[in-house]
């Protein structure tokens, strides 16, 4: 588990006027909250908390926070940005343990070219986050999906993912390989060939689906039709 190390000093007054002289003193202010813990309001190092949103974890950053000589586990459970300039106003920071189940959103990645797309098959991804339930040592920076071994007419679902240490609790990863791309903008607007239908069968059930192969289209088109 990767974690930036953040120094925090404590704070005895709320409100905008007070979270003004915090800023300008060259501090960010904070909440830090969490079960066991309670409520408190600090003051944090910008640069660090900067440093671990734009790291590889991004939002899912894990923070060492330094308050009064202990150190805290927390995450950035709301970050608030200034409108125009984009620089943190402020953090809300929640403190958990190392086993503590928590909820993230993390960025899926395909890589490779599959069968299907060597065999003239198109990409499309329209989604490109899954929230999963997992604690911060198995907290991935991304979940990487091999698209090599797809072949014309396979389908995966977020069922056949492998992520045996997370919990998928909302999957919105929709990947679909459409072939003969060229001409699926002229079918009247079917954007459902071969495997793709299979695959509105499997949404309107209720599963997720992560990727499709579809056969090469070689169908017929007359009056916006795919016979």
């Amino acid at each position: 588990m990767d974690t930036v190390q953040v120094n925090a000093r404590p704070r005895f007054l709320s409100g905008s006027d007070v979270a003004k002289k915090v800023r300008r003193a060259g501090y960010l202010p904070a909440v830090m909250y969490g079960q066991g813990f309670g409520n408190k309001i600090v003051a944090v190092e910008p640069q660090s908390v900067k440093k671990g949103l734009q790291g590889p974890y991004g939002r899912n950053a894990m923070f060492d926070i330094t308050l009064e000589g202990e150190t805290h586990l927390a995450i950035a459970k709301e970050v608030q940005l200034h409108p125009l300039t984009r620089t943190l106003v402020h953090v809300d920071l929640m403190v958990v343990k190392p086993d503590t189940r928590m909820v993230v959103t993390v960025p899926v990645v395909l890589s490779g070219r599959s069968v299907g797309q060597k065999a003239g098959g198109r990409l499309e991804q329209t989604t490109r986050y899954v929230k999963l339930a997992c604690t911060p040592v198995s907290l991935p920076k991304l979940i990487e999906i091999d698209l090599t071994p797809f072949e014309n007419g396979t389908l995966m679902t977020i069922e056949t993912l492998p992520l045996p240490a997370w919990g998928i609790i909302s999957a919105g990863v929709r990947v679909a390989l459409a072939s003969g791309a060229s001409r699926i903008g002229v079918i009247g607007g079917a954007r459902t060939i071969a495997a793709g239908l299979h695959a509105d069968a499997l949404r309107a059930a209720g599963r997720e689906v992560v990727a499709v192969v579809a056969q090469p289209l070689s169908a017929h088109v007359e009056a916006g039709r795919l016979d």
